[in-house]
This record gives structure tokens, sequence and C-alpha cells, in this order.
């Protein structure tokens, strides 16, 4: 029979086996879907006319420093909200910056009066929607075979 003063020893350890091998299990459902930097997307609106863009355009659009395209269009970014796995993604593999960054230069673009933040939406179809339906509209998705989108050619030098 175990002492008294080591019983509960036992029954942390056997309950931290317990945990450990249920994080095992659970890791790869929990870490949700990801999606290689080769699959992300650039997409933008069949009406504009940008066939490539390099990362610091990128970064100057999606950080609101660039508002309209060469044709004099005004330039409608969407994004997926901060939280979606999508959207982190892009943020970190694309324009190199975390989804906490952009959101302060958003802030700040605001509350300073010098533009509007981009378009948050709820969804990925809601994405692919408001992309296909806005001139001059810009996002990111995971496919290319949406017909009403155009998709540009990332420089990530």
């Amino acid at each position: 029979m175990k002492k008294p003063a080591l019983r509960w020893l036992s029954k942390v350890l056997a309950y931290n086996r317990l945990t450990l091998v249920l994080l095992v299990l659970a890791g790869p459902i929990m870490a949700g879907h990801k999606v290689k930097a080769s699959e992300l997307n650039v997409m933008v609106n069949e009406s504009v006319m940008v066939a490539e863009l390099s990362r610091s355009e990128l970064r100057q659009i999606f950080t609101g420093q660039r508002q309209y395209w060469s044709d004099g269009t005004k330039i409608t970014v969407f994004v997926l909200q901060d939280r979606d796995e999508l959207h982190k993604q892009f943020c970190r593999d694309i324009l190199q910056m975390f989804p906490y960054q952009l959101s302060r230069l958003w802030d700040q673009i605001t509350y300073s009066g010098q533009g509007l933040t981009p378009v948050r939406v709820t969804s990925y179809q809601a994405l692919i929607d408001a992309l296909e339906n806005t001139t001059g509209a810009i996002g990111y998705v995971e496919r290319t075979d949406i017909v009403k989108l155009r998709r540009v050619e990332v420089d990530l030098k």
C-alpha cells in the first residue's frame, strides 16, 4: 500500500499522462486549416488591370498608404477577420507582419483621418463575393478558379 503522502503524486502523474496523450491526439485537429504560402493568391476584381505587384506595393495597399490604382480607380481592400487562419497566414507570409501590426496601422490611418480601414468580412465566401462585386477590389484567396477575379503575381523579393 502506498504511503498517504505519495498517493496524490501518483494521481497527478496519471492525470498528466492522460492530458499529454489527449494533447498529442488533439493537436492536429486543433491546428486548423493551413494553406501553403504558394497556395495563397492575391486576387483583384476583373476591373483592375494589374498583372504583378511587389511585396512593397502590396504592403502599401494593405496598410492604406496607396489608395488608388494607376488608372485613378479607388482601391477597396477586403480582408478576413484577424483571428482567421488565412488572414494570419497572409499577413505573415506575404506582408511579413503580424495581424495586430496591420490592425494598428489601420487604426492610425482611420483616427488621423488619412483614410479608411479595409473592409473586414466574416467568411471566406463573403470575401469572394465582395471581391467579385466591387470595382477596384483587392484581397486574398486560396483558389484561382473564380471567374470574376484576376490573379495578381506577387514578387516576394
